[in-house]
C-alpha cells in the first residue's frame, strides 16, 4: 500500500484569512489541487478530487470542488 503525501502548492491573502492550494501526490502521480480556508480543508478537497480522479467515487458525493 502506499500512502498519499500532500503538498502545499500555494497560499494567498493576509495572516487573519489566508487561503491553501493543495494536492495529493501518489506514486509520483499528481492530482487535481484544491483550495481551502485551511491546510486541512485543502487536503481533505485535494484527496476528494484524487479520489475521484482514481474513479473511487463519483464527483457529486462532495458539495463543492475548487
Amino acid at each position: 500500500n502506499t500512502s498519499p503525501s500532500y503538498e502545499l502548492l500555494d497560499e494567498k491573502g493576509p495572516d487573519h484569512n489566508k487561503c491553501f492550494e493543495s494536492e495529493v501526490v501518489i506514486n509520483g502521480r499528481h492530482f487535481s489541487s484544491a483550495w481551502g480556508t485551511n491546510k486541512k480543508e485543502a487536503e481533505q478537497k485535494a484527496a476528494f478530487n484524487a479520489l475521484v480522479e482514481l474513479g473511487i467515487i463519483e464527483k457529486t458525493s462532495y458539495e463543492q470542488i475548487d
